[in-house]
């Protein structure tokens, strides 16, 4: 799930950086870069608690730096300011599943459906997720759901390389129909 929630925030447009103030220019040289750019948008946030490139960009530092638990907070934040933008609840989502917390992961991605049926990223995060819990039949539909909505040809092709890692062939001989 860890390379699907990397790709999912590294796919975003960059976020426009905070400038930095002297203080924060005058930190050792052996800080972070990912916790000086942490602290950059936690000053802006300061400031702007509402300000949502500073979250935005908050939530992809906390990810990079595998901090899933200080991603949640912008994360809500987000979906508080924007509760009808699915990528936010298919994003906390995935940081709940790589948290093993499958109830709220599976409440995040049953919210992101809601907001986008035709979507399948939130079906492929439910059978990576079932998948992961050794519940391979039971993720075995959703793989298929999920083959079925994506929109291209190289997206269907890793989402069957993803349900069955051994063979790239097809998770099932008919076709996905048309979606309406």
């Amino acid at each position: 799930m860890l390379p699907l929630l990397e790709g999912m925030v590294g796919d975003r447009q960059p976020v426009q950086e905070a400038t930095p103030t002297a203080s924060q220019t005058a930190q050792s040289p052996s800080s972070s870069p990912l916790v000086n750019q942490a602290q950059e948008y936690e000053l802006v946030l300061k400031q702007e608690p509402d300000n949502q490139a500073a979250l935005k960009g908050l939530v992809e530092v906390r990810v990079r730096q595998r901090d899933f638990q200080g991603a949640i907070a912008p994360l809500e934040q987000l979906i508080a300011l924007n509760p009808n933008e699915g990528l936010y609840h298919l994003v906390l989502g995935q940081v709940y599943a790589a948290q093993k917390n499958s109830d709220r992961a599976n409440a995040a991605f049953d919210r992101a459906t809601q907001i986008d049926p035709k979507d399948y990223r939130p079906v492929l995060g439910k059978a990576l997720l079932l998948k992961e819990q050794g519940k391979a039949e039971q993720a075995k539909p959703l793989f298929e759901q999920a083959a079925a909505l994506a929109p291209s040809s190289s997206e269907k092709e890793q989402i069957n390389k993803l349900a069955n890692p051994q063979s790239a062939t097809p998770l099932s001989a008919t076709p996905p129909q048309e979606q309406k």
